[in-house]
């Protein structure tokens, strides 16, 4: 994959584009310049761009993404908003989208502000924007990493968050490790640690969050098709004590897009964790390919039964 560049309001955007027709944007997790970039789905974008025209972004301050123009901007809304313009640069009209962890919440967000601009929307994984739930066995499996603010840390999460060994590879995180060591994103988690982004990032997110949430389970603002995709080994979702995961944050969300949609499903991956869209890709992108196409050409009724692979 080669990097192409686009000035976004200021803010130069590093992005991944392959494939032709309907435009799919796709949003990585993890933290604002922490040990997540588009590099993510780099076993997904090839076999996605066979049926569209793929975008594959870093977020604002992470990867080779440029920082904020503001210190204000270090927060979900700075990212939905450098998403969004993102889209609008490059012209993408209306698009797929696919969030994943943190960019699930991105996505969300997005889709809640500006529906007029999302087509389809994929969310990855439990994220930021579940309704909150008790202790996961995250809490203690981090405590044999280094400090959360140094990149060591984050990658250290990151394997943790992985079920299968060959999730990530030592290519990988080469480029991981040059990325998070450049100076500008030493600088975003500099900032970070000082404050920026508050306080709406941690102090205001749960006020921020519910009122997400509000409008899709009163207001019904999200009408349409949503796919949830989870990982059955999962361990940001497993309860301390559970001998398996009960994935009750993301079926605490289905309820919530649920209430007012009936064009929402969701698809548990057996044999995966946080990262199931590279653990198991092939089969991933089958399933989101036939999801989409269903929907192409069933708009207004849910699917009886399981998706068709398209011919």
């Amino acid at each position: 994959m080669k990097s192409k560049f686009v000035d976004v309001k200021g803010v130069r955007a590093r992005y991944y584009e392959a494939g032709s027709g309907e435009p799919m944007v796709m949003i990585h997790g993890g933290f604002t310049a922490g040990s997540s970039t588009a590099n993510v789905f780099s076993r997904n974008i090839s076999g996605l761009a066979k049926h569209f025209h793929v975008y594959a972004v870093d977020r604002l301050a992470s990867g080779m993404s440029g920082n904020p123009l503001s210190d204000t901007e270090y927060n979900y809304q700075g990212d939905v908003n450098f998403i969004y313009n993102f889209m609008q640069t490059l012209n993408l009209g209306q698009a797929h989208l696919v969030g994943h962890s943190a960019g699930g919440a991105i996505a969300l967000y997005l889709a809640i502000q500006h529906p007029e601009v999302v087509k389809t929307l994929a969310i990855l994984a439990i994220g930021p924007e579940n309704p909150p739930s008790g202790q996961s066995k995250l809490v203690n499996m981090l405590k044999k990493c280094p400090d959360q603010t140094q990149y060591e840390g984050l990658q250290c999460r990151v394997y943790e968050l992985a079920w299968l060994p060959t999730t990530f590879d030592e290519e990988y995180w080469r480029a991981d490790r040059f990325m998070a060591n450049l100076p500008k994103s030493k600088e975003a988690r500099a900032k970070l640690a000082g404050g920026a982004g508050e306080p709406l990032r941690t102090k205001e997110f749960p006020a921020f969050r519910q009122q997400m949430l509000d409008r899709v389970e009163k207001d019904g603002v999200l009408q349409m098709p949503v796919l949830m995709v989870a990982g059955k080994n999962d361990v940001l979702d497993w309860g301390e004590n559970d001998a398996t995961a009960k994935l009750s944050g993301e079926l605490a969300l289905f309820d919530i897009i649920a209430a007012k949609n009936n064009k929402v499903q969701m698809l548990v991956f057996t044999n995966a964790g946080h990262f199931m869209y590279r653990e198991h890709p092939e089969q991933f992108n089958a399933q989101v390919i036939a999801w989409i196409d269903y929907w192409e050409h069933n708009p207004n009724a849910p699917p009886q039964g399981g998706f068709q692979l398209p011919q």
